[in-house]
């Protein structure tokens, strides 16, 4: 025999005893064969689809083969049938340690905790393991058995000797309890014969935070911390201790900390920083001490994406565009550049108004991304700028050729409806429209934009009423959307009507609009009401309306009070 294939047989039949001590198959039976080929696929090749076959091979032949129902429960990923299998080994060796341990584990994993501590209960009646009371203790509090957890851990301690950790365990259960006194004591005692152990300090601030004892709280986190800076755990536990303070300064100071410690996983520091970032009023009010925690993330993981991104996004939050400017465009001529980052570095172009680069990064990203239509809307937009409404509907017709979806299709037949609406092609404009709402029923812009320009021809007026209405369904507190509703059913001589809706839209309206005001005052002025009228025209006229527009109302309605019809 050669020696490597001594070196593995050894190696499977001691796997096999590890699996199965207690097995008594006949060598050279088809269910130990099948059995072994499935140990060697799994420790050899690592093939665990094989081993998995295999050994339920053997399981068909005898059901009751504590090795193989033993290796099928570390094989299966569903743990209830995990647990199953390993319910059947120990069925067949109820003594056996390591296949109670099994399946004491796999019944965690199954949350079967009844099972689990019925399981423990067995082991820990001569278990040397502190794990083994430590979990059944967790498995009793779990279960609201306080006293029960109580009295493992005191069993354990009997049998074990006195440990820190299940002090600490006792004190938690005492603060559950409600029991503050005992708990306290505890923890002093434990603080007394070990106070090199940080966790010991750790524990006690937590009592004296439940008692709200604060500032001996705070003293021990701190002394926690002394003895051991470098333990994520007892930073975190005094971040929270300040967070259920209010102590939001103090609390962020912490966090920055935390940022330091090589120990703490890069994933655990951008969840810090979403943290902090992710309620927008808790940002704005601590700005400046979450800014110092993004710069220190990002000064420590420069070569991060997601680091690097975050800190774009708070330099632009901070009006240090030009900063984030020189990061955006290093990292896209370093690498190839992703549509976000080209859409950024265009809005900040465009923000500090050098329209020649932006237009540069909108062909950049067009090249790059045909498919995106945002980077064909932008084009268009920059001719329309430019006047160039021929330009833009060649641009939008461009990009229908690579739009992958309808509604991408329909965003684009909108937009280039618009573009003839400004050329004055109404039909053309019209056209543009029933295909944009051919490819998407519920494009609300469309919809609204297609009812107003009816409305303002007196046309189709049950037509552009049925797609009004489906906008303001589609988008129920839009004021523009509101205020076209408003407009149509003044077209149609629903004066009443025309007041409801547009008075929603003026209470939707966030941005003063002069044509919202123009419009209540023109529906104002029909109902009869002449001095709202003129208040909301005026309104209009300070809002930047055309002059001349309001002055011919005002003198419309001035001629029509003073004719003698009106005198009737």
């Amino acid at each position: 025999m050669k020696r490597t294939v001594f070196y593995i047989v050894a190696a499977v039949a001691l796997f096999c005893g590890a699996f199965a001590p207690q097995s008594i198959i006949a060598q050279g039976s088809k269910q130990f064969d099948l059995y072994t080929q499935a140990l060697k696929r799994l420790v050899i090749y690592r093939d665990s689809t094989k081993a998995y076959e295999l050994v339920n091979q053997a399981l068909v032949i005898d059901s009751t083969y504590t090795a193989a129902n033993n290796l099928l429960s570390r094989l299966e990923r569903d743990p209830q049938k995990a647990l199953k299998a390993a319910e059947r080994a120990i069925a067949t060796d109820s003594t056996d340690h390591h296949l109670l341990e099994q399946a004491a584990e796999i019944s965690l994993r199954a949350k079967q905790y009844d099972r689990s501590k019925q399981l423990l209960t067995r082991i820990v009646k001569d278990s040397q393991e502190p794990d083994h009371f430590r979990l059944l203790a967790l498995l009793h509090n779990m279960s609201k058995e306080t006293d029960k957890a109580l009295a493992v851990i005191d069993s354990a301690e009997v049998r074990l000797g006195e440990m820190s950790f299940f002090n600490r365990m006792r004190q938690q259960l005492y603060m559950e309890k409600g029991d503050m006194e005992s708990a306290l004591k505890r923890a002093l005692e434990t603080v007394e014969k070990y106070p090199y152990e940080a966790e010991n300090h750790s524990s006690l601030a937590d009592i004296y935070s439940a008692m709200e004892a604060d500032s001996l709280a705070e003293v021990s986190y701190k002394r926690a911390i002394e003895i051991d800076k470098e333990n994520p755990s007892l930073w975190f536990s005094y971040a929270g201790f300040l967070d259920s303070r209010k102590r939001h300064n103090d609390m962020l100071t912490v966090w920055n900390s935390i940022i330091a410690l090589e120990q703490v996983p890069l994933a655990s520091k951008k969840m810090i920083v979403e943290s902090v970032t992710s309620k927008r009023d808790f940002y704005r009010k601590y700005f400046l001490q979450v800014g110092r925690i993004i710069n220190h993330l990002y000064n420590r993981y420069p070569e991060d994406e997601q680091v690097t991104d975050r800190y774009i996004t708070h330099l632009i939050a901070a009006n240090q565009t030009a900063d984030a400017l020189v990061l955006l465009k290093r990292r896209t001529a370093s690498t190839a550049p992703t549509a976000d980052d080209l859409g950024r570095i265009i809005e900040i172009e465009n923000y500090l108004e050098r329209k020649d680069s932006v237009e540069l990064y909108v062909d950049r990203g067009i090249k790059l991304y045909p498919e995106n239509n945002r980077f064909w809307q932008l084009k268009s937009w920059l001719q329309m700028e430019r006047k160039d409404n021929i330009g833009a509907i060649k641009t939008l017709k461009s990009a229908l050729k690579f739009a992958q979806d309808s509604e991408a299709k329909s965003s684009l037949w909108g937009s280039i409806g618009d573009q003839y609406q400004d050329l004055g092609e109404i039909r053309k404009c019209f056209d543009a429209y029933t295909k944009a709402l051919n490819f998407n029923l519920k494009n609300a812009i469309v919809l609204n934009n297609y009812a107003y320009h009816l409305s303002v021809l007196g046309k189709s007026l049950k037509q552009a009423l049925q797609m009004a209405q489906r906008a303001t369904e589609l988008s129920p507190n839009n004021a523009t959307y509101l205020d076209t509703l408003a407009w149509v059913y003044y077209k149609m001589g629903d004066y009443e009507q025309a007041k409801k809706y547009m008075q929603q839209a003026l209470s939707f309206d966030k941005n003063n609009s002069a044509e919202l005001a123009l419009h209540y005052g023109d529906i104002l002025d029909a109902l009869g009401n002449t001095f709202m009228a003129q208040t909301y025209w005026r309104k209009a006229l300070e809002r930047g309306a055309d002059s001349k527009k309001i002055e011919s109302r005002i003198e419309a309605q001035q001629q029509r009070l003073n004719s003698p019809k009106s005198d009737k």
